[in-house]
């Protein structure tokens, strides 16, 4: 850049020394035109290389191809992004952030600054970070917010802190975005379990099996939505946890038929589950046997009352007394033989 502009600069001086000696100089040098800087170069070809590269995974491959691009033109922000994705690959995150800022120095676009904010929120979830990776996934949205992977990730990320409430606006978003995108369904789903609303969340875990029929993910929550809710519509205790029982072995199947490890949580739910069948039913059975109990204590207060009324019904005869029995004469003992003795009755037992 440097040469085309001092090569400008000595012939604009040439022209004026020649002129000045001529009397119309002032008219020639108002026809003039000014020159302008050469166009700035687009390196496109290598940034296409740089990307068929790293869509085939040669990522050192397309590091170089891109440092060929920013060759010709140092500013150039679509080749410090592929090399920033590159380099974000190849676990050297140092690089993804220095080029970060060179990109929002170099004027970079909102869609680019959304991708590096992307990888930086992936930097800081690899460090466990959840809040930090919160932070640079809500600039990534909102530096792009038509883009629904964005608002699924930052989603995603919420339901990861257990932040079910801002969780659902950013998974609506992404779903209302690109309705065909079975994983905001999925993640709205839990979202809407996380702040109980069952009902809902059963038609997002719906919505995102029609999308994709075989989603294990899909029928692995519903278990753990028939399972967890309080209650589920036109069902009884016993029935919501069969529910439960029948999606989890469903996901079981399912994930063992194409040979993927099935999670070790899924026995453990259905064990939890017919656990809470086997409670149910006994509190079922308590429950009917306290209603005979009260059914017969109810029969009997009614029979004692009827008792009473007939006793104290007016014209009744007043119960008389019977007089006692006469007592039995004794007889006396035969010679040589002993009185008789009651028998001792054995004494109680106690239960224990």
């Amino acid at each position: 850049m440097r040469a085309p502009l001092l090569v400008f600069l000595l012939t604009a001086s040439a022209v004026s020394t020649a002129v000045a000696d001529a009397p119309t100089s002032s008219a020639v040098g108002a026809g003039r035109k000014r020159r302008e800087p050469p166009p700035a170069i687009i390196p496109a070809d290598e940034v296409a290389a740089a990307e068929r590269l790293y869509r085939s995974q040669n990522y050192t491959g397309a590091v170089a191809q891109a440092k060929a691009a920013l060759n010709r033109n140092e500013r150039y922000t679509p080749a410090m992004l592929v090399m920033a994705k590159a380099y974000f690959k190849l676990g050297k995150n140092e690089w993804v952030k220095t080029l970060g800022d060179m990109m929002k120095n170099a004027g970079a676009t909102e869609a680019e600054q959304a991708d590096i904010y992307q990888m930086l929120a992936f930097m800081e979830i690899d460090k466990q970070n959840t809040p930090g990776a919160i932070e640079m996934m809500k600039k990534a949205a909102m530096a792009r917010p038509d883009n629904a992977l964005l608002w699924n990730n930052l989603g995603a990320e919420y339901l990861v802190a257990k932040n079910y409430r801002e969780a659902v606006p950013a998974l609506e978003k992404a779903a209302q975005l690109q309705p065909s995108f079975a994983k905001a369904h999925l993640n709205l789903g839990s979202a809407y379990r996380g702040v109980k609303e069952y009902e809902k969340a059963q038609v997002e875990y719906q919505r995102a099996l029609q999308l994709f029929p075989r989603y294990a993910d899909a029928i692995f929550n519903l278990g753990i939505l028939y399972l967890d809710a309080d209650k589920m519509p036109n069902l009884d205790l016993v029935a919501k946890f069969n529910g439960a029982i029948a999606y989890l072995q469903q996901y079981k199947q399912m994930v063992a038929g194409v040979g993927q490890t099935v999670t070790p949580e899924a026995d453990a739910y259905i064990q939890e589950a017919q656990d809470g069948i086997k409670k149910e039913q006994k509190r079922i059975e308590r429950q009917k046997n306290q209603e005979e109990r009260d059914k017969q204590r109810a029969a009997k207060k009614d029979a004692d009352d009827a008792k009473k009324a007939a006793g104290s019904a007016p014209g009744a005869a007043p119960p008389t007394s019977a007089p006692p029995p006469a007592a039995a004469p004794v007889p006396a003992p035969a010679a040589g033989a002993r009185p008789a003795v009651p028998a001792v009755s054995p004494a109680p037992r106690r239960t224990p």
